[in-house]
This record gives structure tokens, sequence and C-alpha cells, in this order.
């Protein structure tokens, strides 16, 4: 049959995610088709034998980011996929997630894109809080103002992801994608659905970071790189230009 989702996974030098993101996605309990895409950007760690052990649709991304990642997979889906998931690297999904974004889909149809929630892999107080932190956030984006769809868990429609052109290699990429999808019709953020994320970036950045990280989803768009390397310089924490979309 021919598949109806494209699930789609922007990869770089991710050996030690890879595997545990791809066997939840084929692992998957749903009856409808389901395509497996990863958009490799020069991976040298082995993450390509691990991605061919489950898909044979591994694309290679000349262009260098994750946005053009992310766009490069959707541009090659199969003609019949009326649905693009897009789940980072290090996310795994639980059994039931593409069950659940299909008849989401299919029961609202002015529904355009939506994400869900997630939680962290490490359960430490420090993370719990960072993570009831943004999760908080994406929801009060939601009821408030509007949506944000992290780009690590992203299901939109495909019409509509062409039509507001897609992701593009920016700064700041999924907030970028999120305001343009936003115009084209109705997004949510479903708290009750949890993916797992790895906690590296709030390891590696502490909570402080992670808590700036997340502010920069409504500041960032409005700021340079420029600005964003200084304020990482004074807050102290890990190059943050590497974790909201530039791969320079």
């Amino acid at each position: 049959m021919e598949p109806e989702i494209s699930v789609i996974i922007p990869v770089l030098n991710e050996a030690n995610y890879l595997e545990a993101t791809l066997q939840s996605i084929a692992n998957q309990n749903t009856n409808t088709p389901y395509e497996l895409i990863v958009s490799d950007n020069g991976s040298t760690d082995g993450s390509l034998d691990i991605a061919k052990k489950y898909t044979d649709r591994v694309l290679c991304c000349e262009e260098h980011g994750i946005g053009a990642g992310r766009h490069l997979g959707a541009t090659n889906a199969s003609a019949s996929s009326k649905y693009f998931v897009f789940i980072d690297a290090d996310t795994v999904v639980p059994g039931y997630y593409l069950a659940y974004v299909y008849d989401t889909f299919e029961t609202n149809p002015n529904l355009v894109a939506f994400s869900t929630g997630f939680e962290f892999s490490e359960r430490s107080e420090q993370i719990k809080l960072a993570e009831t932190v943004a999760n908080k956030y994406f929801l009060m984006r939601d009821r408030l103002l509007s949506v944000t769809l992290p780009g690590f868990n992203t299901c939109v429609r495909r019409d509509a992801y062409f039509e507001c052109g897609g992701y593009r290699n920016v700064l700041l990429e999924d907030v970028d994608f999120s305001r343009r999808i936003c115009k084209v019709g109705e997004t949510k953020f479903f708290p009750h659905i949890k993916v797992t994320n790895s906690s590296r970036r709030l390891e590696s950045m502490g909570l402080l970071g992670t808590v700036y990280y997340y502010a920069q989803l409504d500041l960032g768009w409005k700021l340079d790189s420029t600005l964003i390397d200084r304020l990482s310089r004074k807050l102290g924490v890990a190059d943050l230009r590497s974790y909201i979309g530039i791969r320079k």
C-alpha cells in the first residue's frame, strides 16, 4: 500500500540516539501505511548504517542545516503521503503515535498542524522542573498567543506545508515555520500526548540555559545571530546557535 504518512528525521552524527528513535517508529501500532525518511547532513559516526537498518529512504542533504534537512525529506516524500511528521533523531514516540496523528487529522478537517507534549528521558528533579516549564510554555502559547510547534515533534498536512513554504534554513527554523503555518489554518498543541526527548540539551546548558532557549521561541525570531551569541557568552551557557536551527 502507498504511504499516507511520511515520518521525516533529520540526522547529523546521532548514532547514540538514532536507533531508539527509529525503533519506536518501526514498532508503531497502526493500520495506516507510512514511510520513514532519514535526511542525513553528512554523518561520520555510523548514523547512516543505523538508518539503513530501518529504511531504504536515506537522503543526503548537501545544504548544512536542520531546516534544510527537514525540507529535503518533505520534498522527497511519496506523492501519496497526506501528512508529514517531523521527529528529531533523539526523540522516541509512543506506539500509538502515528495512529493518533492520522485520527486527529481525519477527524479535524480544519486542523493543519499540531505538536504534542514531551518528557525528558532522564528524571532528576531539575530536569522534571525544566520539562514542566517547557510544556506549560507551549500550552500558554496555544491558549493565549499563536501556537509554537517545536521542530522535534511537529505534524502537518502536506498541502499546508507547501502552501506556507515549508521549513527554511534560518535561525529558529521551527519558530519561523510556526509563524507561517499558523496563517494557513488552525494549529494546536496537545499536552496529553507525550513523546520522550533526550535530556542532553538540559545537561549541556543547565536549567537557566534551557529556560533561555525556550524564551528564544518568543524572542529569537526578532534577534539576529550576533546578539544571540553575545547573550550566550554573558549567560555562560552552551552555544545556542547550535540548538536553535543554525548548524554552520
